[in-house]
């Protein structure tokens, strides 16, 4: 599918006007700080409980065990990029000590997050490290996300459901899993599942502007769809952010990998829909949790986390496009980033936090939802979307090439 690529000439207005210089170090001091803290209480903890959201009313995060929750590589990945920021022996320690845990979740063949939780502990500590037993982690997970693969919808499942063939927009962030097998074991099974599962998306995922719905259901017996809807989002036609950028993260990745020309439009046109639509109502460039949720409600909660991925995603697919684009992206993701880091977001800012966070004002959950009030929380995903991101920005500003997946494979 070829999609219409307009540079946008009010996309950085957009956004917000040029930013002062990112305080790099003091944000990411700041983040080794908090998670040595949630690192210390991991480890005196018998639980060993791996942070998933945090609610500052108790100031305490929910937690999982390390092979159960979509969210358990999170932490693991935080002190990942801490270690790459800064590779002192203490941050390699601190991060190999809360990762192996988490290679048993490898196993798991009732989830499409294995890659979401592998890749962001395994992953990185195999492009780290460079070390084979966590390639051996990565490969074993694409063994288990294969298994979720439908020949007929030509995606790897979602969520499991009695009432059809589930595929959410989330799920293109798990194929790097996929594809980073097929570099390790040549295996060219791994490579074809993930190129169509992101080639399905491209077609049924996206509307006519750019936007994304959150979930298709199939008809798993032929693979036609059935429906679009949203399970987070505010309606099933509006554009659900944290959705949006993982759209534009999924595929940038994707493209990374296939040098497909159709997967890098699509992350174009995405990050194009969500920098358009940074205007008006938000003036500082932290979308709402729904782009089109009603801003005349008593109060529309903000998605730090949205923010952090699309910051994170913009860095790397700068690196693939005309120049022009390129540093409306790079200025974008600068502009975003030094908003997560004023006072406003960080958890240091807000004196209702007693978490050891970073970004606080995420929405886990559906804001409209009454059994889901998981707004204005601190999120272990926005945390390490965010950290990634200052570190690669910070590679960036030292005229140095991004330390991707691919290239720790080459």
């Amino acid at each position: 599918m070829m999609r219409g690529i307009l540079i946008c000439t009010f996309l950085l207005s957009a956004v917000g006007s040029v930013s002062p210089s990112l305080p790099i170090n003091d944000l990411m001091t700041y983040a080794g700080s908090q998670y040595h803290i949630v690192y210390n209480q991991w480890k005196n903890n018998t639980f060993q409980y791996y942070p998933t959201f945090g609610y500052p009313q108790n100031a305490e995060w929910q937690s999982s065990t390390a092979t159960t929750g979509w969210t358990s590589g999170f932490f693991p990945g935080v002190m990942w990029n801490l270690y790459e920021y800064n590779s002192t022996f203490l941050n390699m320690d601190y991060a190999l000590a809360v990762t192996t845990p988490t290679r048993l979740f490898a196993n798991n063949t009732q989830t499409h997050d294995v890659g979401f939780v592998i890749m962001s502990g395994c992953g990185n500590a195999y492009r780290l490290l460079k070390a084979k037993s966590f390639a051996e982690v990565i490969i074993k997970a694409a063994q288990s996300l294969s298994t979720r693969y439908s020949p007929i919808v030509h995606c790897t499942r979602s969520w499991n459901s009695a009432h059809g063939f589930l595929v959410i927009i989330d799920n293109m962030m798990n194929l790097e899993l996929l594809y980073e097998a097929n570099v390790l074991t040549n295996n060219q099974t791994f490579y074809n599942i993930a190129f169509n599962h992101a080639n399905r998306t491209m077609y049924e995922h996206f509307r006519e502007d750019n936007s994304t719905y959150h979930v298709v259901e199939y008809n798993e017996t032929d693979g036609n769809v059935v429906q679009k809807y949203t399970a987070q989002g505010y309606s099933n036609n509006s554009t659900w952010s944290r959705g949006q950028a993982w759209a534009i993260h999924g595929f940038t990745i994707s493209y990374r990998y296939t040098r497909h020309q159709p997967f890098l439009d699509t992350a174009i046109g995405a990050a194009n829909y969500f920098l358009s639509r940074l205007q008006g109502e938000v003036q500082d460039s932290v979308p709402y949790w729904d782009f089109d949720s009603p801003f005349n409600a008593t109060y529309q909660p903000r998605d730090t986390s949205a923010a952090s991925i699309i910051a994170s995603a913009l860095l790397e697919l700068a690196q693939y496009v005309p120049s022009e684009l390129s540093l409306v992206y790079l200025n974008a993701s600068e502009i975003i980033l030094n908003n997560l880091g004023s006072a406003v977001y960080l958890a240091s800012g807000n004196k209702i936090y007693q978490l050891p966070a970073i970004l606080v004002n995420g929405t886990s959950g559906p804001y409209h939802n009454p059994q889901s009030p998981a707004y204005d929380v601190a999120e272990s995903y926005g945390d390490y979307y965010f950290t990634q991101a200052l570190v690669r920005y910070s590679k960036l500003k030292q005229g140095k090439k991004l330390d991707l997946m691919l290239n720790a494979s080459d």
